[in-house]
């Protein structure tokens, strides 16, 4: 699969075979002081499936009570991350300019877009649950699509280093739901979006028979690409996308909280 990024109303280019992902920032504005740099988990020789650490020989054991866990298509949590920078100067309420010491709180909203047609499960059960009106927890057949979200709140961000944050999506949801071909990353500091969102998408790949990069494409009534808010208006454009809350997780609430901790943000405790 080809894969392609969009800040904004950036070019899209579509899919051919194989391509190298990549996802970069564009310039912050002056009155800003984030800049997304990268983000990684979607499409192409994307590494989002990601073992945690727990799972060693000795832990198996531990918990079945023999060597291997029974093989299933759960083979591993998805993880997506963005990496982004923060400026050394900023400006305060007058316009001022001022060094920044660090942005007391970060706020990062997270959009994924699951497909449910690259699940050999589901794949298994859709043909028979066309003809019974659906099948045991698939009420819709026509569903085929997960949209997750989460907003997560980061505390005590300083410059003068790369800083990282992610997300997870944990096996079991894995195993049923495919795989993404959509990934957004929106930075926001007192309410004040920063810099571009930052999307990675797989070239190519449709949504109740719309090219993604259309959906993404498309203007609001001010005439300006929606990209934005596509995680806002996509049910609204085909009925095969549901929403679906409580699975989209902060590295922090799975087993990689303390696998490299020190390199991610912290998480405003609720």
């Amino acid at each position: 699969m080809k894969t392609w990024t969009i800040f904004a109303v950036a070019a899209l280019c579509a899919g051919g075979a194989m391509a190298q992902r990549a996802a970069r920032g564009g310039e912050a504005k002056p009155d800003q002081v984030i800049r997304i740099s990268e983000i990684s988990g979607v499409g192409g020789d994307s590494d989002y499936l990601a073992q945690p650490p727990q799972t060693d020989a000795k832990w198996k054991l531990k918990v079945n009570h023999k060597d291997t866990y029974r093989k299933d298509q759960a083979k591993g949590w998805h993880y997506f991350e963005v990496a982004y920078q923060v400026a050394n100067i900023g400006t305060d309420a007058s316009g001022a300019k001022k060094p920044v010491l660090a942005l007391p709180e970060v706020e990062i909203t997270y959009a994924l877009l699951y497909d449910m047609t690259k699940s050999k499960l589901a794949g298994s059960v859709a043909r028979n649950a066309n003809k019974a009106g659906g099948a045991i927890g698939w009420d819709n057949p026509k569903e085929l699509y997960t949209l997750l979200t989460e907003t997560v709140t980061y505390t005590t961000v300083t410059p003068g280093r790369e800083h990282y944050a992610a997300v997870c999506v944990p096996p079991s949801f894995v195993a049923v739901y495919g795989d993404p071909i959509v990934f957004s990353v929106q930075i926001k500091v007192n309410g004040e979006q920063q810099g571009e969102i930052a999307t990675e998408a797989v070239g190519g790949a449709k949504v109740g028979g719309k090219e993604i990069a259309g959906i993404l494409k498309e203007k609001g009534p001010d005439g300006k690409a929606q990209n934005a808010a596509w995680w806002e208006r996509i049910q609204n454009l085909t009925e095969t996308v549901v929403k679906r809350e409580g699975i989209l997780r902060d590295r922090s609430a799975t087993p990689f909280a303390l696998a490299g901790d020190a390199f991610y943000d912290q998480v405003k405790a609720k």
